[in-house]
This record gives structure tokens, C-alpha cells and sequence, in this order.
């Protein structure tokens, strides 16, 4: 995925690329394409191009990649040997769901902080409350974003256009929370 954000002087774009690395055909990769590309992202695959506002572009990678970047996001949404030996550049932040150890260790190997999205008191981001039309998203610790902005500890009220898998939900929201996007509607 490719972030551009435009400050609000207008006097450049800042660039970050945020890589989500999945298997093919895999539902969370979908719902989270749906619900980003719902709030105004930019999707490129291999199969697809979609273009949205131009805010984030979600690019999908289904194998290994050379990441010669400064910043990014990756999200590894597969426990799979598929992505063995992958790094990412410091700069980066990892997101994956708790139980993803691959993922884990991926990150740590390349010393890059990790959002882990859960159901549990460890995670970063958590759901407290799920209903049929809302749910309660939870940053439970201090993250900073890609400019630098510290986002404290909060729950955010989403109203849902329609039911998605729990961890689609939390990535997507840390990818929001990173970009400086409040989550409220997905």
C-alpha cells in the first residue's frame, strides 16, 4: 500500500508504502482492500487496479520482496513459510494478528515495532464490543504515527456497513490510526 499525504501547507507529498503480504485469495486481504478502499484508499494488485482519493494505495504482495524504502507498514495476514526471510527496513511498523508467529518473528529479526491486533490484554489493538451495527475498536498503548504524532490510549465507536472478520477490523484501524485517519465508519 502506498500512503501519500498531502500537508496542509500544500508545499510537498510525503510518500509511505505499506505492503500487505498475503497468500492468494485470502478473506482478510479482501475485507481489508473493501474497508480501506471504503474510506477513500487507492488499491494496485497484480489482477486489479482501483483508484480512490489517493490518501493510501493498498498494494498486494504475495511473495518475499526487496524493500528498499525509508517508511512503510507492512501487514502479514498469512502464517505461512511464503514470506521466510523477508526484512523490513527500520522506518517500517509491522502489523499482524498475536497469534501470527511467523509474522512475530519476522518483525523482531528486523527490530521494527509491531502493532499486534488481538483479543487480549497485550495486544495494541483490541475489539471490546461487537454488535450487529457497531462495534468498540481499542488502542490500548501509545503508538506514533507516520508523522511522528503520538495517539494515546482510546476507544473508537465504529458503525459498520456490514460484517467483517475481527482481525480485518483491527488492521484496518491501525492503518487508519497510522495515517492520522480516526476510524468511525467502515
Amino acid at each position: 500500500m502506498v500512503i501519500f499525504i498531502k500537508p496542509t501547507n500544500n508545499s510537498f507529498w510525503v510518500t509511505l508504502m505499506v505492503i500487505l503480504l498475503s497468500d492468494r485469495k485470502n478473506r482478510c486481504e479482501k475485507e481489508i482492500t473493501e474497508i480501506l478502499t471504503g474510506v477513500g484508499a487507492n488499491y494496485i494488485s497484480d489482477k486489479a487496479v482501483f483508484s480512490g482519493t489517493e490518501q493510501i494505495t493498498i498494494i498486494s504482495s504475495y511473495k518475499k520482496t526487496d524493500l528498499k524504502m525509508k517508511k512503510g507498514i507492512a501487514l502479514i495476514l498469512d502464517d505461512t513459510k511464503r514470506f521466510s526471510g523477508q526484512t523490513f527496513p527500520q522506518g517500517f511498523i509491522g502489523i499482524c494478528e498475536d497469534c501470527n508467529q511467523k509474522a512475530l518473528e519476522l518483525f523482531s529479526k528486523s527490530r521494527i515495532p509491531v502493532i499486534s491486533c488481538g483479543m487480549g490484554a497485550k495486544n495494541t489493538i483490541t475489539l471490546s464490543s461487537i454488535n450487529s451495527e457497531t462495534l468498540l475498536t481499542t488502542l490500548q498503548r501509545t503508538v506514533t504515527d507516520i508523522n511522528g504524532n503520538e495517539i494515546e490510549p482510546e476507544e473508537f465507536k465504529i458503525k459498520l456497513k456490514k460484517e467483517y472478520l475481527p482481525f480485518s477490523v483491527m488492521a484496518s484501524v491501525a492503518v487508519m490510526l497510522l495515517c492520522g485517519v480516526i476510524p468511525t465508519d467502515i
